[in-house]
């Protein structure tokens, strides 16, 4: 026959660790004990989203200037991108070739780009360069936005949720081992009369 589940009663009892003459000290604690672990698990749901606001806000500040600082250029490989052994035929790769393409200065620059193994020399690919002409990463994009934004949400969240997890189960441990003492003191002082009445 299968258990009905628990009533909300029930489950608030549990909880609560029940109730009664035989509730002690210590219960009293851990009952509070969780209800601030539920107040921090809920308020972390908040500081996270904030922390996400914030987050997605300077990531538009940042995409923004980076892609006013930004261009792209068309860069010609000067040889193949040598193909890399030992992996899958399958498996596309990327690999490194000097090429050459034209700074913001109208003067050549050569150096290395990444581009996929076995691409042929004379090929031409795109490249990011800032306003000295540098070598630097493509502007953010939506895709990164994004990923910014849930990334740190989403380690916040978690982060001060292990933190709250954590706190508690450490006062947990400490009460249980007061509990453990007590009860070792406390059967020290029985032991001994129940030792003489039963024998």
């Amino acid at each position: 026959m299968a258990h009905d589940r628990p009533t909300a009663g029930e489950a608030l009892r549990r909880f609560t660790l029940g109730s009664g003459p035989l509730k002690r000290t210590s219960d009293r604690l851990q009952v509070a004990a969780r209800v601030l672990l539920v107040c921090c698990l809920t308020m972390s749901v908040p500081i996270a989203l904030a922390v996400a606001t914030s987050t997605h806000s300077q990531a538009l500040v940042d995409a923004a200037a980076q892609a006013a600082d930004r261009h792209q250029v068309s860069a010609r490989l000067l040889e193949a991108a040598p193909l890399r052994g030992g992996g899958s035929d399958n498996l596309v790769t990327r690999s490194a070739a000097r090429a050459v393409w034209t700074g913001p200065a109208g003067t050549e620059q050569e150096g290395l780009v990444v581009v996929l193994a076995g691409t042929k020399a004379g090929s031409t690919v795109s490249i990011w360069l800032d306003a000295d002409g540098h070598r630097t990463r493509k502007p953010l994009d939506g895709g990164d936005i994004m990923g910014r934004t849930v990334g740190d949400g989403v380690l916040t969240l978690l982060g001060l949720s292990a933190l709250a997890f954590g706190v508690y189960a450490g006062f947990r441990a400490a009460l249980d081992r007061s509990r453990s003492r007590r009860w070792a003191a406390e059967w020290a002082t029985v032991e001994p009369t129940w030792t003489r009445l039963a024998s």
